[in-house]
């Protein structure tokens, strides 16, 4: 697959008239008649270069042009646009122009090169924080250029009722909470992380009880590169589970600390 880092790598020409000067960061040329996509070997020095080499990647109707303008930022969506049309068209080559008229372009285009990444959350709420946050940076186009998909795995707490259970706090708005109601049961079932268990631990200090750890560090065993979150802040960063590379936000993180975090995994990843 080629699809350029950056829409400026990309020189349009109504014709590719041999000779003429290219400017100096155009590493492929799209000339519209034909259509024509070349790969560009230059030389000299300024803002405008001498063509070396004009390397034929594409031409005629193996060159499709995506009907609508799109987010030329957004790699993921572009790859699986570029993937769909030509599976449609029988064509190698996708050009999209984005609402600032820039373009750019997808030759063969290979689904497989997005980082498919899991991101281990709890509800409620629904969504989870964390689903939600990169569910709002990916639409404002924060991570488009990391050619990333993200897929929710969700502990969905509901499933876990009974009389006898307690849940951390009444946010969960889930029944029972340790933060507002009095343990009455001989033999709870305490539903929550590490601390929620050392808070009722510090209420009822031997008591028996049972445990449900919610911590997505312990409740989940990845099946790839994951993103989740935990409330001990010296958790956060870099770390593995069952092989694989992940990231920890902290509970509280917001939306910036969750992009820089996203991406910080996606260049570990790409290593």
């Amino acid at each position: 697959m080629i699809f350029p880092e950056e829409y400026k790598f990309v020189g349009v020409k109504d014709r590719e008239r041999r000779g003429d000067p290219i400017y100096f960061s155009t590493q492929y040329l799209l000339s519209m008649e034909g259509p024509e996509l070349y790969r560009v070997t230059s030389r000299g020095q300024g803002f405008m270069r001498e063509v070396e080499e004009l390397e034929l990647l594409s031409s005629g109707s193996k060159i499709a042009r995506y009907p609508q303008t799109v987010d030329i930022r957004n790699r993921t969506l572009l790859i699986d646009l570029a993937y769909e049309l030509c599976q449609k068209t029988g064509a190698d080559t996708v050009i999209f122009q984005g609402p600032d008229e820039h373009i750019t372009f997808v030759h063969q285009p290979d689904p497989g090169q997005i980082l498919n990444i899991e991101v281990l959350d709890v509800a409620p709420p629904d969504p989870p924080w964390l689903v939600y946050s990169l569910n709002k940076l990916e639409k404002c186009g924060v991570l488009g250029d990391l050619a990333v998909r993200f897929r929710p795995r969700i502990l969905d707490l509901r499933t876990i009722r009974g009389e006898d259970v307690y849940y951390p706090c009444r946010a969960s708005g889930l029944g029972q909470s340790l933060d507002s109601d009095p343990v009455v049961h001989d033999h709870p079932r305490i539903v929550g992380c590490e601390i929620s268990r050392e808070i009722f631990l510090a209420g009822y200090r031997g008591k028996a009880h049972s445990f449900f750890n919610i911590c997505p560090l312990s409740s989940f065993s990845p099946g790839g590169p994951f993103i989740t979150r935990c409330c001990q802040s010296e958790r956060r960063g870099l770390t593995r589970r069952n092989g694989f590379l992940g990231m920890v936000v902290h509970w509280g993180d917001g939306p910036w600390a969750i992009a820089e975090a996203a991406r910080c995994l996606a260049k570990e990843l790409r290593k």
